[in-house]
């Protein structure tokens, strides 16, 4: 599993808007990450594609995305978006 720069700075801004909201609720979006990893790691190609190459698989309880490609049997996560952003407005993948 490997994680893009922007994917990394999204689920920060993230946690951390969460926590600000409510102690803890950051951890808790940390938590429904690392979940839905594991879930990744079982089965990569379980979500479907939303784009050429590029799936999405939501966050139990969060209305943020993981959007990953699958190379070579390792998972890339490119961003986390929240559900009202637009992926297509991202470069393609190559």
């Amino acid at each position: 599993m490997k994680f893009s720069a922007r994917a990394l700075r999204e689920i920060g801004e993230a946690r951390t808007w969460y926590e600000t909201q409510y102690p803890g609720l950051g951890e808790e979006f940390v938590a429904a990450i690392e979940l839905q990893l594991k879930r990744l790691e079982q089965a990569p190609l379980l979500y479907a594609e939303i784009i050429p190459k590029v799936h999405r698989a939501l966050l139990p309880r969060f209305p943020y995305g993981l959007f990953y490609v699958v190379r070579h049997d390792l998972v890339y996560v490119l961003a986390v978006l929240h559900d009202t952003r637009n992926p297509t407005r991202w470069p393609k993948v190559r």
